[in-house]
């Protein structure tokens, strides 16, 4: 290779880091952003939040992490109001099981109407 090869080659290089270092400066920023919209959410906008990630999730497949919303729907239920919390958690279980399964549709169904449910009754 002649040593005209190798500039080019290293200059090839070194553009393409530099494009690296902003997608990964972008991405940070992008990171940072979500993180603030996050600690500014009440608690009823994290709830609505919540079910949004479980039911993109499970309109992509993605069991895992409609899991962990599914999780965090069921560590947040008040069981000082026990009749609506223990319905809840039969709800939430219920999905779960469903996603575990690969049922996403039956999963959807739950966790559409439930989200529809609570913007409904917090005017969200």
């Amino acid at each position: 290779m002649s040593m005209h090869g190798h500039i080019g080659t290293a200059a090839h290089q070194e553009e393409g880091q530099a494009v690296q270092d902003r997608r990964t400066h972008a991405t940070l920023a992008v990171d940072r952003y979500q993180r603030e919209q996050l600690m500014n959410l009440t608690p009823v906008e994290v709830i609505r939040k919540l079910y949004d990630v479980a039911i993109i999730s499970c309109k992509k497949g993605d069991g895992a992490l409609a899991g962990k919303a599914i999780n965090e729907l069921i560590v947040a239920l008040n069981f000082d109001y026990q009749e609506l919390s223990v319905g809840l958690f039969r709800l939430y279980d219920y999905s779960k099981r469903c996603v575990k399964a690969n049922n996403y549709k039956d999963a959807l169904m739950v966790l559409e109407e439930l989200r529809a449910t609570w913007v409904q009754a917090f005017h969200l």
